[in-house]
């Protein structure tokens, strides 16, 4: 899988939570328009889901709580995110 490098800038394209399914998806797209997905399942999906349910959301946005997770987790290069969440 391409890592996509951080210095590029990052946007949340595509957020998907299945509660049920315990199944997060993640689609994220870098500055030369290239596409990343990754997902989050089981037990470590269900904690994600209910910590961003309890999240305070006008402090960090859920764009960034996103970019910030797949980093800590070694999906994406560590770096300065850009741009801002609509």
């Amino acid at each position: 899988m391409e890592q996509l490098n951080s210095s590029e800038g990052f946007q949340v394209d595509s957020l998907f939570l299945d509660w049920v399914s315990q199944l997060i998806k993640v689609v994220v797209r870098d500055a030369k328009g290239r596409t990343v997905a990754f997902t989050f399942a089981g037990p470590t999906a269900l904690a994600l889901m209910r910590a961003l349910n309890k999240a305070d959301l006008s402090a960090k946005s859920l764009h960034r709580r996103v970019l910030e997770r797949l980093v800590t987790d070694g999906r994406l290069a560590d770096g300065t995110f850009a741009g801002l969440p609509d």
